[in-house]
């Protein structure tokens, strides 16, 4: 029978399975939009100028879709877990804050100005506008990913315990320590190159897929430069995926056994117990290697030629690895919401005793922070089997339709209005 915890969990991941290829691409073309039309200007080479013009629609067709979905994950975060939404809201309100303004007010503006500004203009004005955006929208994940990087390991936060409080004790925080999260830095790094690379890729795999229809100079300078992209930004993004796992390891027990199939060998046994995952997720580990290096195989053979089942496959893989990558990330931390931290295990014994540390970690887990209405969402499921088989067919078809906008997106071409009248 599905439990309610797989129900939340298929729920928050299914739309940050949407969600976050949309936002990657967005902060991947981000920078390298306004770099193509810099180079361009400097070598005097049109083609670059119409390759970020072109791409720019990519932006404006995909943002409020990626924002949308984000919504959509708040609201499920704070309908599903209620109480995980508070404690992360009122710990880090000021980071949910920073990423909201830059997402809505200010990254929002700047890439209407960016695509409405090509040709109305100064160049060297509109490259700064440019890269003013692509800062604005690296802001909104350098905020979200402290967040994830405070559910691996919540640095800074300190527990107090109170009568008054109904789980029996209070979170406080020290802001000089929670940027200094250790999974923090890299695995923000591992975001945005990854990001970059993943753009890269699906630029190359749709302009190799098109090159086929349309041998021309526009086509073959797009596939060339994001081919190049794709290897320099999947080299780095390995890097640091790597570095990060091995903060992971070091930091975050369950995470850390969960990806890996084992506990770290720093962890007690006495606590094996408190820190063993739900889930086993080594053979998604070994797959996403595989996706790399096979991804890295295609990225190579495309400097030597131009194949349309190759471009199709890395549209796919790229795609597959990064939903992947993340959601083992996310389905690392079960059964906790926020991992508690391994050296505050001895400091809450000493201080308040070994129940009282059991309790926090205890509240800590996602069965304690589910809101008890959605039992009444299993109920419903389970009296009617249907509403999940239904669920999936409309869950394939957004998918399927997601990924032609995304090919339709980043292949579209536009013409002068003189040279189509031309053409008729």
């Amino acid at each position: 029978m599905v439990s309610a915890i797989d129900i939340t969990v298929g729920l928050i991941a299914w739309a940050f399975s949407v969600h976050l290829p949309l936002v990657y691409t967005v902060l991947g073309l981000g920078w390298i939009l306004p770099t193509l039309e810099f180079i361009g200007y400097k070598r005097n080479k049109q083609v670059y100028i119409d390759l970020a013009h072109n791409m720019a629609n990519y932006l404006i067709t995909v943002y409020a879709i990626g924002g949308l979905f984000g919504t959509i994950i708040t609201v499920f975060l704070a309908g599903l877990l209620p109480i995980f939404t508070n404690i992360a809201g009122a710990l880090l309100w000021p980071v949910w804050g920073i990423a909201i303004v830059f997402g809505v007010a200010i990254a929002l503006p700047f890439i209407g100005f960016y695509y409405r500004g090509f040709g109305r203009i100064s160049p060297m004005k509109h490259v700064a506008i440019g890269y003013g955006m692509a800062i604005a929208l690296t802001v909104i994940p350098a905020m979200f990913r402290l967040v994830f990087a405070f559910i691996n390991y919540p640095a800074g936060v300190e527990v107090f315990k109170s009568s008054t409080s109904i789980v029996g004790f209070t979170l406080g925080i020290n802001w000089g320590e929670v940027f200094l999260n250790p999974t923090y830095a890299p695995l923000f790094l591992a975001t945005l190159f990854g990001a970059i690379a993943m753009s890269g890729i699906l630029i190359n795999s749709i302009f190799g897929w098109r090159y086929a229809v349309d041998k021309s100079e526009y086509r073959i300078t797009g596939y060339r430069i994001s081919n190049w992209i794709s290897l320099i930004f999947g080299v780095l993004y390995a890097i640091f995926a790597a570095l990060y796992l091995y903060e992971v390891y070091l930091y975050s027990p369950t995470v850390a056994w969960s990806i890996f199939g084992k506990p770290p060998t720093y962890l007690p046994p006495a606590l094996h117990a408190v820190y063993q995952p739900t889930m086993i997720l080594t053979s998604i580990f070994y797959m996403d290697i595989a996706l790399g290096l096979l991804l890295f195989i295609l990225i190579t053979l495309s400097f030597k030629f131009i194949n349309r089942p190759i471009s199709a496959l890395k549209f796919v893989l790229v795609l597959l690895l990064m939903v992947s990558a993340e959601v083992m990330n996310g389905l690392a931390h079960l059964p906790y919401a926020i991992v508690p931290p391994l050296p505050a295990v001895p400091v809450l014994v000493k201080a308040y005793g070994l129940q009282f540390t059991l309790n926090v970690a205890n509240t800590l887990k996602v069965s304690t922070l589910l809101t008890p209405e959605l039992n009444a969402l299993l109920q419903l499921v389970a009296a009617q089997p249907g509403l999940i088989y239904g669920s999936l067919v409309v869950f394939a078809f957004f998918n399927a339709l997601l990924l032609y906008v995304i090919y339709a997106a980043l292949s579209w071409k536009w013409v002068p209005p003189g040279l189509r009248v031309e053409k008729q």
